[in-house]
């Protein structure tokens, strides 16, 4: 039955067009930054951090796109009542939530990663530490997915909802800014973390209060903190 699930969100991505937007966006966004980073490198002063925090933006907003698509793909199913007829089927409504959390996760890792390959977002990084920053960083999909759902009941709560939680990308801009012990008031934005480790790939001139494996771990047991926080508060508000 679960293979069934898998098999069946995967042949919907073919015919949904909100899914098809999965992979139009990331080259939308490839082909702005390919031009708009140089140019911004060229007309802006040495010192002055716009073209990296366009950068950090666009990889960032990746992750969530596919939340925002997911989310809204998960009000359609609540709408239509398919969340409803599942609790009659062997397959729980929780796990088929999971399912597709699962996959805008996965779609969203990748997504980065070549995103940031074919437009050197990020010059003279590893391969592996991009795979590390699309792990962390693509865990914004599922976040916003919950965080529209847990709130919204209907989809003109949820578009109200995924613009404020928009604002969510504004706050890790302030990385650039930050280094010292003031981060703490940063910290509790799930995007922080995937932030600070992307400006300090573009930036590594600054001092900042930890490395950058230590920055990924914690980073990634808050984001699966909050996110289960997020999944208990969505389970109980939609009763599944």
């Amino acid at each position: 039955m679960l293979k069934t699930v898998i098999k069946a969100e995967l042949k919907n991505m073919t015919r949904d067009s909100s899914y098809l937007f999965f992979f139009i966006y990331p080259v939308i966004l490839g082909v702005a930054g390919y031009f708009l980073i140089p140019y911004l490198e060229s007309t802006t002063a040495p010192s002055n951090p716009i073209p990296q925090i366009v950068a950090m933006f666009l990889i960032l907003i990746t992750g969530f796109v596919f939340g925002v698509v997911t989310g809204f793909a998960l009000l359609d199913d609540k709408d239509d009542n398919v969340l409803m007829s599942l609790k009659i089927t062997p397959i729980s409504v929780k796990v088929y939530v999971i399912i597709k959390l699962i996959i805008s996760y996965i779609f969203g890792i990748l997504a980065i990663i070549i995103l940031t390959l074919a437009t050197n977002f990020l010059p003279g990084s590893s391969v592996w530490t991009i795979i590390l920053i699309a792990i962390i960083g693509a865990v914004q999909a599922p976040m916003i997915a919950l965080i529209v759902n847990s709130f919204a009941r209907n989809k003109v709560e949820g578009f109200v909802i995924m613009k404020l939680s928009g604002m969510l990308l504004m706050i890790p801009i302030l990385v650039f800014f930050i280094f010292s012990w003031q981060e703490v008031f940063l910290v509790f934005v799930p995007a922080f973390w995937p932030a600070r480790l992307i400006q300090m790939e573009l930036l590594p001139q600054y001092d900042v209060n930890f490395t950058f494996i230590v920055y990924f771990i914690i980073g990634v047991i808050y984001n699966i903190a909050f996110a289960a926080l997020l999944m208990k508060i969505y389970t109980k508000r939609s009763n599944i």
